[in-house]
């Protein structure tokens, strides 16, 4: 079974451009790296099979990503996408 996430990468001391490769390229996630005032973001669609939990995502990414700068600042943030809340409004409809 996959669930499907919404991801932010924010890291201080990764480029903009080492942040999308590892992103997409190693963790296979769809989305763009940008950065502002020294801080590289990626914002990207994805899923994780498995039983994988988010941590056990952001450890492996965590992992990667201080390899290429053991002193970078890495935090993620993960949106369950598969069970949002919502409000419906208007007619009862089967």
């Amino acid at each position: 079974m996959s669930r499907a996430y919404k991801l932010t990468v924010e890291a201080i001391g990764i480029s903009q451009e080492s942040l999308n490769k590892v992103m997409k390229d190693q963790f296979g996630w769809e989305g763009e790296a940008d950065s502002y005032q020294g801080t590289s973001y990626f914002n990207g669609d994805g899923h994780l099979y498995a039983g994988k939990s988010e941590e056990d995502a952001h450890n492996q990414i965590y992992k990667v990503l201080k390899v290429i700068n053991p002193n970078a600042s890495i935090k993620t943030r993960w949106t369950y996408m598969d069970d949002l809340p919502f409000e419906s409004y208007g007619d009862d409809i089967d």
